[in-house]
């Protein structure tokens, strides 16, 4: 294993689980509120549970986000925020790896079982979410660039970061590998969330790695609280209510991969052009970036002095977060576009080009107080 391999994998895992999360808030964002929508008092109640449910998952890939970045800093590198505009293209991730932005319905609901099954237990992907054509990931020589292995399920891409980890610490030694600024990591002192820790050593990271799956596909030993388990409950109760009610709907129509700028290939995509909801789409976007930009900045920064500086990055982003929540939920039961009668807009997540850290100093602070004044 290579140090740039380790890197180039830790890259890749970080845009699986930023775009993860973003599929998953989305289906999230797309479902009712008890009350609304025609919804009887018992289909409220589980449309609220499980929003919950898909909520606290979106946010475990959130903390996998966050370990992922605290490993590239402990074996030097940086935090990776970037990813490609929904919907990715072929060839971007491996053929079985399908994500595109879609509403709650059975079939996003069995393609989130799919993403995340565990090695070894079968199951179909949900209809609408084949990939455009089988293909490999492969090259004709496997020499000093970093190769794109391609991976079945996202814990086998974990186990050739473990196998990569593993062998570059035997090669380098340890303390070569591990050469990162532990302060310039998020630790549980900056961000309350469960598994967040900072990484200076092997163990360190593999426990991280093991924290990863677990929380994701449950093994190796089956968890009651993994999101494969808790996206099978949903499954059990949402067949359970449609048997009852045939015309049971848990979300609102929104869009399938909703977009904010004019595609130059509008096949399988929706242009929120209606007025109304492409502003709504517009400052939901902005709140987004926004968030992504305060959780960049807690990363990099080395030394004791500026713990209290991670603190306020973090404690920004939670009032963020409420606020993206709301203008998704808003959105979701706005018309989309003319061209697109009966269908509702969505958050598209659209990402900026610069999302790097803004570099430390007076003009980060200047930056930041001046876009908050822009989105409020």
């Amino acid at each position: 294993g290579r140090r740039e391999q380790l890197l180039h994998l830790l890259a890749e895992a970080a845009e699986i689980e930023h775009t993860l999360m973003c599929s998953y808030l989305y289906a999230a964002f797309s479902l009712k509120r008890a009350g609304t929508g025609g919804l009887r008092e018992q289909e409220g109640a589980a449309v609220e549970r499980w929003r919950k449910e898909i909520m606290g998952v979106a946010i475990e890939e959130m903390t996998h986000l966050l370990l992922v970045s605290n490993l590239s800093i402990a074996i030097g590198g940086r935090p990776h925020f970037g990813r490609p505009n929904f919907p990715v293209d072929s060839g971007y991730f491996p053929s079985g790896v399908v994500v595109k932005l879609t509403p709650f319905n059975a079939d996003t609901l069995q393609h989130l079982i799919f993403l995340e099954r565990p090695r070894g237990i079968p199951h179909e992907d949900g209809e609408g979410f084949e990939p455009e054509e089988e293909y490999r990931r492969e090259e004709a020589y496997l020499g000093l660039m970093p190769s794109v292995q391609d991976y079945t399920t996202v814990g086998r891409l974990y186990d050739a970061l473990r196998a990569n980890l593993i062998s570059s610490a035997e090669r380098l030694g340890e303390a070569a590998l591990f050469i990162g600024d532990e302060s310039a990591q998020v630790g549980p002192d900056v961000v309350d969330l469960e598994g967040v820790a900072r990484i200076a050593a092997l163990d360190a990271a593999l426990h991280a790695i093991d924290t990863i799956v677990a929380q994701g596909e449950g093994s190796p030993a089956d968890r009651e609280d993994s999101h494969y388990q808790r996206f099978l409950s949903i499954r059990k109760e949402y067949r359970a209510l449609l048997a009852a009610n045939p015309g049971f709907e848990p979300a609102w129509p929104a869009a399938e991969s909703p977009v904010m700028r004019r595609p130059p290939e509008p096949d399988g995509k929706v242009f929120v052009d209606a007025p109304a909801a492409a502003m709504v789409l517009d400052l939901g976007n902005a709140i987004y970036n926004l968030l992504l930009r305060c959780l960049v900045q807690a990363f990099g920064r080395q030394g004791e002095a500026h713990a209290g500086n991670q603190r306020r990055y973090f404690d920004a982003a939670i009032p963020l977060m409420h606020a993206l929540s709301l203008t998704a939920s808003t959105l979701v039961e706005m018309p989309a576009s003319a061209s697109h009668p009966g269908t509702n807009a969505g958050l598209s997540f659209t990402i900026l080009r610069s999302v790097e850290p803004l570099l430390a100093g007076p003009a980060e602070m200047v930056l930041l107080q001046e876009r908050i004044r822009e989105v409020h």
